[in-house]
């Protein structure tokens, strides 16, 4: 399963997939899902279950704003 992290700006979700990149954990930007935000706006990344709380422990270190932590989506991308 799936999970998203999602942020205020654009700018924080590209950030936050070059940290992780650099991190060695897998995160794919995709637009914010529907169940999150009516108007699907901005984008949020997507990494597994299993990296998910390393994903946040390690944005967080790195001063990156997050709206939403590891929400778990029935359905991937």
């Amino acid at each position: 399963m799936n999970c998203v992290i999602t942020f205020p700006s654009v700018y924080h979700a590209f950030r936050a997939k070059k940290i992780l990149k650099e991190q060695s954990i897998l995160a794919e930007l995709v637009p914010v899902p529907r169940e999150l935000s009516a108007s699907c706006e901005g984008l949020a990344a997507q990494v597994s279950e299993q990296d998910v709380d390393r994903a946040v422990e390690v944005l967080g270190a790195k001063g990156i704003v997050m709206l939403q932590k590891g929400v778990k989506l029935v359905q991937a991308y």
